[in-house]
């Protein structure tokens, strides 16, 4: 096949053209610089021009390439030291190399994305489906040509594969590929200051590079695809602490670790369940392992990764480094002595010829060097060149005549001021152009910390309108909604509530427990089975984080982000007794605020209040409930108990089981109502249905756990057999 790479040198451009011929293929670089030290091994044939050149339609044509594979976020092109002009410069290089590739009506484009796009914080790994939210210069500039290359796959009906690539870890060549990865970054921190700092509430889902070529490799290959839009990760969360201790471990215990955690959390990692269903992904090295190879490496060419000002050097390597800096200062004076001997030589050779006796060959060397190196070495060679002047006068005159000759001043004044002169201007250019540089970088980084402060602000923002100008969710929009809970059964009500509060906090992970004899909590619904991961019965004693919350009626707040407990948590109670636990998992560390701490808690309040006013009424009307004064409610009530849990199942709320007494005891005289009473738990019910039996309502529970019970109830001579059941 033949494959166009479009990028400029970088290890992604390195590794792909590496793997690409070893595999047959034939590889052209359409490399966006004119740079002839960036060598582009392997590559058959490398076209130099711009993105945005006329000339690249022509290349198009020329390779009519089948495969077109765009560097995008790994192009060496983007540096990232002008992100304003380079974003805007790859935008419309990008719009040209499409419309160039599309006219071909042929092959299939690739480009590579990043994680860099999702600008928020998620706490489990991304899918596809999830749109990006970009934050700042260049994850915006990668998302927009995401969807530029989107419209040619949706619009236009063409083969355009977009891949967004994880966080890369790999062993770095050079400084500058160090700074590449977090892995790397780390390890030359390490390397250079033995210390090492990390933020425990940052995780990244690093993969390795190779990896990661592997998968782009089989996407460029395949016949057909199934998806436009793939996520390529390892979907391992690695968090900077397990970075750190890595380094540690294989560095040694002369390492400092710096713990620099802020409030702020950071976790974005891919999902890579579509590739890995459809092409397979396998995990060929692990970050502990490259951390490993990269101190090694990093040890062993150490002149490639710190400079002579490092302090960590021994004895040997500063002599090394001075050495280095004298000869590299005595090299423009080593050099000047060198061409002195040719143009001494010109000199004397023309003064007797007829043609070349007008041509002052001094005055070159002279200006030569003033224009190359400066007034410092136009001094030298003013020097230099006037000795070998009044050298060659000393010929044909005595010493005494060429120092008192008129003609011989004037010529080393002209010499003099000439050389001084071109000089000064010389390195008055170069002034110049550092000072404009250097302003140029401080203006840059001031319009990236602007930047910064902007995202910051807009933030911010958008939290005080969630705050404060956001009517749906306003407190007095709440208390509305919570008047609407009214139903004529507590149930029915909790689970009005409950979808309301996912609603209301944003959050798709809620979970509702019912709290008996201030210990143990029994789940009574949640909205997903992440809500009621921590167990349908909780002994709140071994939870102390909630418990200790709990006791001293405050909001429960997850700031270590430990997977056990939720993110957010309160329990309604009725003074000094627990009556119900709110759980929720999915709420963004950002989010954990007092403000909605104090959203929680009102929500909660309200709810109470509900419940207890739905209460009251139903003991008002107990004796209406019941059959003839027995434990076991008459039809009426039991069938709209068994019709809420019914809808609430449909909803995934709840779970539930039904079970049909099929006793001995055909009259089920009053002794085995009272049996069934007793054995059941304060969330379960019974009764009498429309067709005449006897019935038990076993709640938040499956199938599958129903079987202790039906046990239990069979010991004492009452026999039961499922007759409708929801959820495992």
């Amino acid at each position: 096949m033949d494959i166009m790479l479009v990028g400029g040198l970088s290890p992604m451009t390195k590794r792909l053209s590496l793997k690409l011929y070893k595999e047959g293929h034939r590889i052209y670089v359409l490399s966006g610089d004119r740079n002839p030290s960036n060598r582009y091994e392997h590559a058959f044939e490398r076209y130099n021009f711009s993105y945005d050149s006329a000339s690249v339609e022509e290349v198009f044509q020329s390779v009519n390439p089948d495969v077109t594979i765009l560097l995008g976020a790994f192009d060496g092109n983007l540096p990232g030291e002008n992100p304003k002009q380079e974003a805007v410069e790859y935008a419309a290089g990008l719009q040209n190399i499409l419309v160039s590739w599309s006219a071909l009506e042929k092959g299939r484009i690739i480009f590579l994305s990043s994680v860099e796009v999702y600008g928020d914080s998620y706490h489990i790994p991304v899918t596809e489906e999830v749109r990006p939210v970009p934050r700042g210069i260049r994850p915006l500039m990668l998302f927009q040509a995401e969807e530029s290359c989107r419209f040619y796959q949706e619009q236009l009906k063409k083969d355009v594969v977009i891949l967004r690539l994880d966080r890369l870890h790999d062993v770095p060549k050079d400084k500058k590929e160090a700074a590449l990865g977090v892995c790397q970054r780390k390890c030359l921190e390490a390397i250079g200051n033995r210390t090492v700092t990390y933020r425990r509430n940052y995780q990244y889902g690093l993969t390795y590079i190779g990896d990661a070529v592997e998968s782009i490799y089989q996407l460029a290959t395949c016949p057909s695809h199934r998806y436009g839009l793939y996520h390529i990760s390892s979907s391992e969360a690695y968090s900077e602490l397990q970075i750190a201790d890595a380094i540690e471990k294989n560095l040694g215990s002369e390492l400092d670790k710096l713990d620099n955690t802020r409030e702020e959390q950071r976790s974005v990692i891919l999902s890579n369940e579509r590739l890995k269903g459809e092409f397979g992904f396998k995990v060929r090295c692990e970050p502990e392992e490259t951390i490993r190879k990269t101190l090694q490496y990093m040890k062993r060419h150490s002149g490639r990764f710190l400079d002579s000002s490092h302090t960590g050097w021994d004895i040997w390597h500063r002599l090394y480094f001075k050495m280095i800096g004298l000869f590299g200062a005595l090299v423009p004076y080593l050099e000047n002595l060198v061409l002195f001997i040719p143009f001494f030589m010109l000199n004397n050779r023309a003064t007797d010829s007829q043609y070349f006796s007008k041509i002052d060959f001094y005055l070159l060397y002279v200006l030569l060097f003033a224009v190359v190196h400066g007034q410092r070495q136009a001094t030298f060679s003013a020097f230099l060149a006037m000795g070998g002047y009044v050298f060659r006068q000393m010929y044909n005159q005595s010493g005494i005549a060429v120092v008192t000759d008129y003609n011989t001043y004037v010529w080393i004044a002209e010499i003099f001021i000439l050389g001084l002169v071109v000089g000064y201007m010389r390195d008055q250019l170069v002034f110049m152009k550092e000072e404009k540089d250097q302003e140029i970088d401080f203006l840059s980084e001031r319009v990236t910390d602007i930047t910064d402060i902007n995202d910051s602000n807009l933030r911010v923002k958008k939290g005080l309108i969630t705050q404060i100008v956001n009517y749906d969710y306003s407190l007095g929009m709440v208390y509305d909604l919570i008047e609407q809970l009214e139903a004529d059964h507590p149930d029915q009500m909790m689970f009005h509530a409950l979808t309301l509060i996912r609603n209301i906090m944003d959050c798709q992970d809620v979970a509702l427990y019912r709290v008996d004899n201030g210990n143990y909590a029994r789940l009574f619904g949640h909205t997903s089975e992440k809500a009621c991961s921590m167990g349908r019965t909780v002994y709140l004693p071994d939870k102390e984080p909630l418990f200790e919350s709990f006791s001293r009626q405050e909001v429960y707040l997850n700031r270590t982000m430990d997977p056990v407990y939720p993110m957010m948590a309160y329990c309604i109670s009725e003074g000094k007794n627990m009556e119900m636990m709110l759980l929720l998992w999915s709420i963004p560390f950002e989010r954990m605020t007092i403000d909605e701490s104090n959203r929680l808690i009102v929500i909660s309040k309200l709810i109470q209040k509900e419940v207890k006013r739905t209460a009251a009424y139903l003991d008002l009307l107990r004796k209406e409930r019941h059959q003839d004064d027995s434990p076991a409610l008459h039809a009426e009530e039991f069938e709209e108990l068994v019709n809420i849990y019914r809808e609430a199942g449909k909803k995934n709320l709840t779970e539930y089981v039904l079970l049909r007494v099929v006793s001995a005891r055909l009259d089920m005289e009053t002794a085995g109502i009272v049996d069934i009473s007793k054995m059941l738990r304060v969330t379960d019910y019974f009764g009498y249905r429309y067709d005449g039996n006897l019935y038990i309502l076993l709640t938040s529970t499956g199938g599958k756990n129903c079987g202790f019970m039906q046990k239990n109830l069979e010991e004492k001579g009452i026999c039961t057999v499922i007759s409708e059941e929801i959820g495992a």
